[in-house]
């Protein structure tokens, strides 16, 4: 999985607290420089009233790649944002390369015949879809043989609520695995380019003191210390990140939101297979300057 964030307003935190100041004055958006201690005090009180016309004006795009199609289902039905997908219909899978399909770190976690009874269900299918299509099978038909784990790419552009709004829902632990870690690495991404917006964000448990998940507050220990150490990795990261002329800042997450198969078993999967299969679920944050 890679989170690309492609673009975003620079100067948001500064341009929400002119818009918000200028709602009570003669003066415009444009006709407001804030002081930094206005533009805190905005963005506090922007989040905590929930105040959605200024955290509409922040703007973020980006790119989630290597993903399923099961996540893209859920994804997308965050409509409150503009999505554009890979289409099946104009892009070929191509079978013969193991590493076109996601493998949940649950199955990865299993013994060898667990993971090989899966990658063989997944391959199978990838076969049949290559026979549809040589037969003449438009790809549009052809594409109903491929399960839900084929990998995918999706585009999306939201703005600071609806982002916020994500993550709160999404980071909780009781969200499926594969939403959770890419709104952990949006936190992570929104909090290096603009953290008094996206400080303490999180699941409710974090941002609110109450558990609304079916773990009774069982987790909170273990959210608690992964988000206190992504923030701790934005901070480290902002100034690498400010220091960049041009070019982007790439981090690597997956000892942290990803999956390392142990290396002996990946040998064994490989050597029975006859062909090299993703056995690590990688997870990287790119952000674009």
């Amino acid at each position: 999985m890679k989170v690309t964030l492609v673009e975003y307003i620079r100067d948001a935190e500064k341009i929400l607290t002119a818009g918000g100041l200028a709602t009570r004055s003669h003066k415009t958006l444009a006709e407001y420089e804030p002081t930094e201690k206005e533009i805190k005090m905005m963005i506090k009180l922007s989040k905590e009233m929930k105040l959605s016309s200024i955290l509409d004006f922040p703007y973020y795009i980006f790119t989630i790649k290597d993903v399923s199609r099961s996540f893209t289902h859920q994804w997308v039905r965050y409509r409150m944002a503009a999505h554009m997908q890979q289409s099946l219909r104009y892009v070929k899978v191509d079978p013969n390369n193991y590493n076109w399909f996601v493998i949940p770190p649950t199955i990865l976690q299993k013994d060898v015949n667990v993971i090989l009874e899966y990658v063989r269900t997944q391959i199978n299918s990838g076969k049949s879809y290559l026979k549809m299509l040589e037969s003449g099978i438009p790809p549009e038909d052809a594409r109903f043989l491929l399960p839900i784990g084929v990998k995918t790419h999706i585009s999306t552009a939201m703005d600071a609520e609806e982002l916020l709004h994500i993550i709160y829902q999404r980071t909780c632990y009781d969200a499926q695995w594969e939403i959770r870690t890419v709104a952990f690495v949006l936190l992570l991404a929104g909090y290096i380019v603009h953290p008094l917006i996206f400080q303490g964000a999180g699941p409710s448990c974090i941002s609110e003191n109450i558990c609304r998940g079916t773990f009774k507050g069982k987790c909170y220990k273990d959210v608690k210390k992964l988000i206190d150490s992504l923030f701790q990795l934005g901070d480290e990261y902002r100034i690498k990140y400010n220091n960049l002329r041009e070019g982007s800042l790439e981090i690597d997450l997956t000892d942290i939101l990803g999956y390392r198969m142990n290396i002996n078993k990946k040998k064994e999967l490989t050597s029975i297979l006859g062909k090299d299969v993703d056995f690590d679920f990688k997870v990287v944050l790119e952000v674009r300057k």
